[in-house]
């Protein structure tokens, strides 16, 4: 069975988990995650797209995550059962990871948690339309000197707990400030400094592709200047583009 039909059955599959999970059937919920699990699986073996795999696999810990509160629900005692990749494959994909992050400080639980929530910013907009956002993470001491504020930052006051990208709580607080002009800025522990922060260092030391905006040629110089990772959803075309020493090191397609 290909890539693709594997992920598109995978996400048939967790519409039917969500739905049982909103009728209040846990039981049926979290057997239909575990499905969709092993679906992502399948399709993250047979990828060779390191981009892709990434956002596969956090993908599979969000829905491992739905299914452990449903075990809790459930007062279950049963193990999740997953099938891992085989080591040869497994052990080029982390590979690849670890020489895009390698230097920035970024760990690659937040780095895939960055990625899955521009894929959502990507495919749900807000409000019924499309919007583009940007991310800078890690080197934040760095990329914070090189920026302004446009806004009042919405994250300043809050203790540091509350501001951790992996905390799924702050994920609609994203998704909500992610229509603000400017970018936001992420700890490489994943601490979110700011949001609406404008790029003020010169883009003319990098050079992109014709057709891409100023908040790629900005996030792009940022990351020549610094030893951030960037990460840009185009308000158009559902493309997502990683930038590391002012190239493009990645796109993922969403949806």
């Amino acid at each position: 069975m290909g890539k693709n039909v594997l992920l598109e059955d995978g996400r048939n599959i967790v519409k039917k988990a969500q739905s049982a999970q909103d009728r209040g059937d846990s039981r049926q919920a979290r057997e239909l995650y575990l499905k969709a699990i092993k679906k992502f699986m399948d399709a993250c073996e047979i990828s060779d797209d390191f981009s892709e795999i990434s956002v596969i696999r956090s993908q599979i810990s969000y829905y491992k995550n739905l299914a452990a509160q449903l075990d809790e629900i459930l007062g279950s005692d049963l193990i999740m059962e997953t099938r891992a990749a085989p080591p040869e494959k497994s052990d080029k994909k982390e590979s690849e990871i670890k020489e895009l992050l390698k230097g920035t400080g970024v760990s690659e639980q937040v780095f895939e948690m960055v990625i899955k929530i521009a894929i959502e910013i990507s495919t749900e907009g807000r409000e019924g339309r499309s919007i583009g956002t940007a991310f800078l993470v890690g080197d934040s001491a760095n990329v914070l000197a090189k920026s302004k504020q446009l806004v009042l930052n919405p994250f300043k006051g809050y203790v540091k707990e509350e501001r951790m990208i992996t905390n799924s709580d702050i994920c609609d607080n994203i998704k909500e400030f992610a229509q603000l002009d400017g970018v936001f800025v992420i700890s490489g522990d994943g601490v979110v400094e700011a949001a609406g922060r404008y790029i003020t260092i010169d883009t003319g030391n990098v050079k992109i592709q014709k057709g891409l905006g100023t908040r790629h040629s900005s996030v792009a110089a940022m990351t020549y200047s610094t030893e951030a990772i960037g990460i840009v959803v185009s308000q158009s075309g559902g493309v997502i583009r990683v930038f590391r020493h002012g190239k493009v090191a990645a796109t993922v397609k969403a949806g």
